[in-house]
C-alpha cells in the first residue's frame, strides 16, 4: 500500500511541469591584481583594532592591510 502511494507521488511530481530555476555561474576572467595567499600571526589587540577600522571605513581588512603595506614600502 505504501509503495503504491509513493509511486503515485513520484509520478505526480514528474508530471507537474514546474519551472526549474537554474543558476548560471560565470567565472571571473580578469583579475585586476595578481594575488597569492599569505598567512601570519598578529597580536590579538591589533586584530581587534583592524576589524573595527574596517567596519568604520566600510571596507575589508584585506584592503587595509594591503594599503598599509604599500604605504610602508613607498
Amino acid at each position: 500500500m505504501e509503495n503504491q502511494n509513493i509511486n503515485e507521488l513520484i509520478n505526480k511530481a514528474k508530471s507537474s511541469n514546474q519551472k526549474k530555476v537554474i543558476q548560471k555561474i560565470v567565472p571571473i576572467l580578469n583579475k585586476e591584481v595578481d594575488e597569492v595567499q599569505f598567512s601570519f600571526y598578529i597580536e590579538k589587540e591589533l586584530l581587534k583594532k583592524l576589524k573595527m577600522k574596517a567596519l568604520q571605513n566600510e571596507t575589508s581588512m584585506k584592503f587595509l592591510v594591503n594599503d598599509a603595506i604599500k604605504q610602508f614600502l613607498a
